[in-house]
């Protein structure tokens, strides 16, 4: 094993032996991809830091009731349960907006509002591990409470760009739309609730025929007709709203496309209109989220890289009624955007210091100067004989018996302490 080592179990009993199977779903992160995943979480969290956001660290162990209060129906079956000691039951959790929401219903509960709170975290799903499907991912987000306008909903779409951009994620495309514009639309149309239903069904397909046969027949006006059978292909940038308010007349579609425009010059002061896109055909979960939503991609992966949206009415659960908008990144999914795209591949291995047996002494505190500077170091733990004139691994560092030291680092060779920290502070920049 690369960096580690090897331990010999031939001794022990059979109760002892390791268990050499892995269960499916779940996954050891190693080396090189160990390290992004890590790099990539800190990328996140300080980002989150830099726009003014407090950490917040919750349990992965919930009670099913607090986790079933704002989950929906259909997630709350691909939840990993058991008993306690006690007798109740407990839940891992799949997701962390509702620890963060029972936190501020509970201990935050006098904070004085807006509140900026983020985590980073593993999330766990009991779900069949069919086609390589992950059944524990890591997860990092905000939530921003107590504030209802749309300043908030741009901030946190400004912040998640700004972390997938930290994070080294290039061409990152962001679709943003409006949980309520479909049920305005669907209101302003006069359908039964059984025709409400079946145009939902199909605009989450986004099968156009299907909204046309679940259409006729109704009542619905030319206006709202045109508008959601038109709604697959209603994307682009702020010019989209325009042409789709052309022709309402209702007052509450007239509200979202609204705000929508609203929340478009907030992400222009943000300065990334540029990487928006408006999806007026984005069917959310209506149940959950109340006003704005988006979506995060690559070209490098087809699947989300992450989400979030306005959720007014979750902390109602917990019986403090606040407005709240947030978002998840998805950092396992991220690393694979990286892994597909170009760059490096992780960070740097340690660059491994060696010794003759005269520079015993002196080692350590060659190492520390290194590390104080950045520099991630390994010293040898036993003593080595290393030649002048034969050029070192790379990412190797000798110190010599007559106290010089001599390096190959990041393909350059070298000597001296003061040039292998030049390189590094060149490198950094």
């Amino acid at each position: 094993m690369r960096g580690g080592a090897c331990l010999d179990f031939a001794g022990m009993s059979a109760l002892q032996s390791p268990a050499r199977g892995r269960a499916g779903g779940f996954a050891d992160w190693i080396g090189a991809a160990a390290q992004r995943r890590r790099a990539v979480t800190e990328a996140f969290v300080d980002t989150f830091a830099a726009w003014g956001y407090e950490y917040l660290a919750t349990p992965l162990v919930e009670p099913l009731e607090t986790v079933a209060a704002g989950v929906r129906g259909g997630l709350q079956t691909q939840l990993f349960r058991f008993m306690d000691a006690d007798g109740s039951l407990l839940a891992l959790v799949g997701e962390r907006t509702v620890s963060v929401a029972r936190v501020v219903a509970t201990q935050l509960q006098g904070a004085t509002p807006p509140l900026r709170l983020c985590y980073a975290g593993p999330v766990l799903f009991n779900r069949p591990p069919l086609g390589g499907r992950r059944r524990e991912a890591m997860q990092a987000g905000c939530e921003l409470i107590g504030h209802p306008g749309l300043a908030a909903d741009a901030e946190c779409i400004a912040v998640a760009a700004a972390a997938l951009q930290r994070a080294g994620i290039a061409g990152v495309q962001i679709d943003v739309g409006h949980a309520d514009l479909v049920p305005a639309l669907l209101d302003s149309a006069g359908l039964d609730a059984e025709s409400r239903e079946r145009v939902a069904a199909a605009l989450r397909r986004r099968d156009l025929v299907a909204v046309e046969d679940a259409l006729s027949g109704t009542a619905a006006g030319d206006a709202e007709r045109d508008l959601l059978l038109a709604f697959p292909t209603l994307r682009g940038g702020r010019e989209i709203l325009d042409s789709a308010g052309a022709r309402l007349t209702d007052p509450r579609p007239h509200r979202v496309l609204t705000d929508l425009a609203e929340l478009w010059e907030g992400l222009d002061r943000h300065g990334i209109t540029g990487s928006v896109h408006l999806d007026l055909g984005a069917v959310r979960d209506w149940d959950y989220y109340t006003g704005p939503t988006f979506e995060l991609f690559s070209a490098d992966l087809g699947f989300p890289l992450g989400a979030g949206g306005r959720y007014d009415r979750l902390l109602e659960a917990f019986g403090a009624g606040a407005p709240a908008t947030g978002f998840v990144l998805h950092v396992d999914r991220c690393c694979d955007a990286l892994m597909r795209g170009p760059g490096e591949d992780g960070s740097p291995a340690a660059l491994r210091l060696g010794y003759a047996a005269e520079r015993t002494r002196e080692a350590p505190a060659v190492a520390a100067r290194l590390r104080e500077a950045g520099v991630a170091v390994a010293l040898d733990l036993e003593p080595t004989a290393g030649r002048p004139d034969q050029p070192a691994t790379d990412g190797t560092a000798h110190l010599g018996k007559d106290g010089a030291l001599r390096w190959r680092y990041r393909g350059r060779d070298g000597s001296g302490v003061e040039g292998l920290l030049a390189l590094n502070r060149e490198d950094a920049r």
